[in-house]
């Protein structure tokens, strides 16, 4: 079975308050392509994935048998 990382990713896609992404990528690159195929063009969602990125909000676990793309997302709320 092909091993893949999920990325979970915390303080992106606010309204109010932050919230948070789950994407099954190879590496943090392609991990970047799928959350803008998604959210791009919707507010500010690419800036708060880069400084999500930039300041560590995420974390990297091995599965086996995911399916690349985003598995679950929350958007923030008030």
């Amino acid at each position: 079975m092909k091993k893949m990382n999920l990325y979970i990713i915390s303080k992106v896609l606010y309204d109010c308050t932050a919230g948070m992404a789950v994407i099954a990528a190879a590496d943090l690159d392609r991990c970047r392509e799928i959350f803008a195929e998604k959210f791009d063009g919707y507010g500010d969602y690419m800036n708060d994935y880069d400084e999500a990125i930039k300041s560590g909000a995420y974390k990297v676990l091995q599965v086996v048998g995911q399916p690349e793309g985003i598995v679950s997302y929350v958007y923030g709320g008030g």
